[in-house]
């Protein structure tokens, strides 16, 4: 039987560049690291999730407590990689990793995106002002 996030994202798998939101994208990203890690590790993560603003995309994921020595081997960042190669080729959306962050006291890995524009798109994204803005 399909997870509940399977099925979030059973409608969203055919989704194309220029028609998706960032929040469908945070789906099918996190409905990929699922996969991969359950690739690497041999089981499905504790939990999940996906956080999403503006072109951002954030996965928290819980690790296995006991570690796999070949899932220790695999660097979080070739995690991410895959997790960026998975919902381009979902999608069509080229996401590009940020940070990577691992509390290994609390097996929780934190991994951060933003969507990029790719030259299909009809409207190229604008880039996010990084300053301060006063109110």
């Amino acid at each position: 039987m399909p997870t509940k996030r399977q099925r979030e994202v059973a409608g969203v798998k055919k989704l194309r560049a220029y028609d998706a939101e960032t929040s469908q994208i945070g789906a099918v990203a996190a409905d990929a690291l699922d996969e991969i890690h359950s690739a690497i590790y041999g089981q499905m993560p504790e939990a999940s999730r996906a956080w999403t603003d503006g072109d951002a995309i954030l996965l928290v994921v819980r690790l296995p407590a006991t570690r796999d020595p070949a899932g220790e081997s695999t660097p979080v960042s070739a995690i991410q990689r895959m997790v960026s190669a998975a919902v381009y080729r979902r999608t069509g959306v080229m996401l590009r990793t940020g940070g990577a962050n691992i509390d290994s006291r609390r097996s929780l890995a934190v991994l951060a995106f933003e969507r990029t524009a790719t030259p299909a798109d009809p409207d190229p994204l604008e880039p996010v002002s990084a300053r301060p803005e006063r109110c």
